[in-house]
């Protein structure tokens, strides 16, 4: 018997809001729609990279996304990818997909998924606080929208937004099949749990089963928020936001035994939706080509007990996320420089089967401290020539990493352009005083090159 969790999610949402979106949208909102065609290859580079897997994988894609600038009413950014011969690989990313509708010269509604800058802490380091994030790649997490009504109003000195919905996505990780209790090889940014624990001085294997929730379960679900922006965007300027959703990842609970008969254990897993309350504020000052800053966030969880007495469960600490930046920018070039520092946030488990000695099944926070420089470049070249590129370097102190990642976009026309990324990690090994994401992914150096048609 297999289970597949594959993004069905964002399928499922994205059937509901389309359904809804293009009932309320003229045919002509279409015109400023622009496709991609994209075809490249993923190529895993570290000589410690698993032997078992593949190292390289072929991808076809597309990317079908509107005008940020036009007045049109329907406007999206949806990109997918189909992996030959590695289905688990295959993705969905609903970035965007809403309507606009504007009532006057400063009011504006918005209803379906649509990127807002909550938070500039969240958006800088791609932390999914606020916003879910679309974590194919963990390395490379994108931001996506929340989903839902927006009202925004916009006078010379403030800007107001108020959200609510009854509508939730959490994040869209990587993909994963469970089949005969075993989860299957196919996704290399997929870290399967242990396949077999010690008993008696025995290596015994372990049967997995995933207790899926029905898509209803988990996307009917209530959040409100508001933002408060106000300054001046070429001075001092200043927000503070609010928010009471779900959190964007999922509380995981497992349960287990010991079927004695076949010397074999046997782990249950199941997902739970939990709330959070969320208190941003960024204050920032833009002088000549430099603007700096800080911004803040608290993140507090709830306490509801949303797991029965039997399951080993996730409880979650609250936390405050602390980042200054400075950013120095010409037409073609920018630096960027920032750090974060988030204080508690831990999670540690309570039930039957909680030990101190091990660290927790999840974690809230892809690290605890990092510092992180950027360089971006926009060159032109005669008249349609174009090369943008971007680098970051990632490195922290407390969690023991480096993280580099490069990518590129080299337009030969308006037609034509050849694509690139790379990721290079080192880390120390994580324990439970040193949880974070990218010391779990050590083994996978990317490099991906390909081309791109517009049409």
């Amino acid at each position: 018997m297999a289970f597949k969790q594959v993004p069905v999610l964002g399928a499922y949402l994205a059937s509901l809001m389309g359904s809804l979106v293009l009932l309320l949208t003229p045919s002509s909102a279409l015109a400023q729609v622009q496709t991609e065609m994209r075809l490249f290859s993923d190529s895993f580079i570290s000589p410690t990279f698993e032997s078992a897997e593949k190292t390289n994988y072929q991808f076809v894609g597309a990317q079908i996304k509107t005008d940020a600038f036009s007045e049109d009413s329907l406007k999206m950014d949806v990109a997918g990818g189909v992996a030959i011969g590695a289905p688990l690989l295959n993705y969905l990313n609903i970035s965007e997909f809403y309507v606009q509708s504007r009532q006057s010269e400063t009011e504006t509604f918005y209803l379906g998924r649509k990127k807002m800058l909550w938070n500039e802490l969240d958006t800088r380091w791609d932390l999914g606080v606020w916003e879910p994030l679309f974590k194919w790649n963990p390395l490379n997490a994108e931001n996506q929208g929340l989903t839902g009504l927006f009202w925004q109003v916009d006078k010379p000195y403030y800007t107001l937004v108020l959200f609510a919905s009854p509508l939730y996505i959490p994040d869209q990780g990587p993909s994963f099949e469970i089949e005969d209790g075993t989860f299957v090889k196919g996704n290399p940014w997929f870290r399967r749990p242990p396949e077999s624990i010690r008993i008696w001085q025995e290596a015994t294997a372990i049967d997995y089963k995933f207790e899926k929730p029905s898509e209803s379960q988990v996307v009917l679900q209530n959040s409100f928020g508001l933002k408060l922006s106000f300054g001046d965007p070429q001075g001092l300027r200043g927000q503070m936001a609010y928010t009471y959703k779900p959190a964007n990842q999922l509380a995981i609970g497992y349960e287990g035994n010991l079927n004695v008969a076949e010397l074999k254990g046997a782990v249950n897993l199941q997902p739970q939706v939990f709330y959070h309350s969320l208190v941003g504020g960024d204050i920032s000052y833009k002088y000549n080509r430099f603007r700096f800053g800080v911004s803040g966030l608290y993140d507090k969880p709830s306490k509801d007990d949303i797991f029965e007495e039997k399951w080993t469960h996730p409880v979650f600490e609250d936390a405050v996320l602390v980042s200054p930046f400075i950013e120095w920018a010409t037409g073609a070039f920018g630096v960027a420089v920032q750090h974060l520092d988030i204080f508690g946030g831990q999670v540690k488990e309570e039930g039957e089967l909680a030990s101190d000695n091990r660290a927790a099944l999840m974690t809230r926070y892809p690290y605890q401290e990092a510092t992180q420089v950027s360089v971006m470049g926009n060159f032109s070249f005669r008249k349609t020539k174009r090369l943008m590129t971007k680098l970051s370097f990632t490195h922290s102190e407390k969690n023991k990493f480096d993280l580099i990642r490069v990518s590129a976009r080299f337009r030969l026309s308006g037609l034509w352009s050849f694509i690139g990324e790379a990721q290079l990690v080192k880390a120390d090994p994580a324990d439970k005083n040193n949880q974070n994401e990218v010391a779990q992914f050590v083994n996978n150096d990317r490099l991906m090159l390909g081309a791109a048609y517009v049409f």
